[in-house]
């Protein structure tokens, strides 16, 4: 069997020690059948622990990467996108990657420019990466080959957390390829908690609404998904459905402690349901 050929990615940013590496890591893990990734600096310093740390609490282990002079490339390889990731970088690269075949810009905020203590740095890490990781995976899937929409149900008991979730970050990853709808058997109201940490990846849901499963009765879809078990155990019949899949999360209703231990354990169900459904979903 022949294999595939890959394209030659190159992730730019000033010193290669946080934003270009982060992204690095996430292209191999999302895009490694497609892609091969590298990343460098115009001024390499070491990559910074803490893009280590906020990496590997979402099962991307970046340890092994080191940090790179942009002049191990020059000359040595051709790149059919060179991605750059901060705004100095930006300025240089024209002039250093004249072949780059498609130069695109996506700017994040430097996370090792906090000022704050170890915790809150850490916490800057962690938006930044989030911003990373969703940039990434909707230009993977903008550049999926699908020409109509696959229509997607999410089923959970309320229609109150989780299928709330998972319509809304399908919709906005992948919203080219997919149109997400979400119901529950019986349904409740929207957790607030929810709305909170879906808000912080900038998706407002709060004028969503809890909608029965009835209510899409009759209709066609290529897969309908339960997100929780009671829901897997009293899915109706959908007899439009090409597939039906199954995936429990935990319940954010049933989570306890103080205001900031819950939402932490709501973030973990939503960045779950957003990495499956990545690594679920095709194009």
């Amino acid at each position: 069997m022949q294999e595939i050929s890959k394209e030659n990615i190159l992730i730019l940013c000033l010193q290669n020690s946080a934003r270009s590496q982060m992204a690095e890591g996430f292209l191999k893990h999302y895009g490694s059948k497609w892609y091969q990734v590298y990343s460098a600096g115009f001024d390499p310093a070491p990559v910074n622990p803490l893009a280590v740390t906020a990496m590997a609490e979402v099962g991307v282990d970046i340890s092994g990467q080191v940090s790179k002079s942009v002049r191990e490339y020059l000359g040595k390889l051709s790149f059919g996108h060179v991605i750059v990731v901060c705004k100095k970088a930006e300025e240089q690269c024209p002039v250093i990657f004249p072949s780059a075949l498609n130069i695109l810009a996506w700017p994040f905020d430097d996370p090792a420019a906090c000022q704050g203590s170890e915790e809150e740095c850490l916490q800057e890490f962690r938006r930044v990466r989030n911003e990373i990781e969703l940039q990434v995976i909707r230009w993977l899937a903008e550049r999926c080959e699908q020409t109509e929409k696959k229509r997607v149900l999410f089923l959970c008991t309320h229609n109150s957390a989780r299928s709330q979730m998972a319509e809304s970050l399908m919709n906005t990853m992948l919203g080219d390829l997919y149109e997400a709808h979400s119901a529950g058997i019986e349904p409740g109201k929207l957790n607030p908690y929810v709305v909170r940490a879906m808000a912080e990846l900038d998706l407002a849901i709060s004028g969503n609404r809890a909608k029965s499963v009835d209510e899409f009765s009759g209709q066609e879809f290529d897969y309908v998904v339960t997100v929780c078990d009671k829901a897997g155990e009293a899915c109706p019949y959908f007899p439009g459905a090409k597939t039906r899949l199954h995936q429990a999360f935990a319940d954010p209703s049933q989570f306890t402690g103080t205001d900031e231990e819950i939402m932490e354990q709501v973030r973990q169900v939503r960045d779950q349901i957003r990495r499956w459904l990545v690594q679920t979903f095709p194009c």
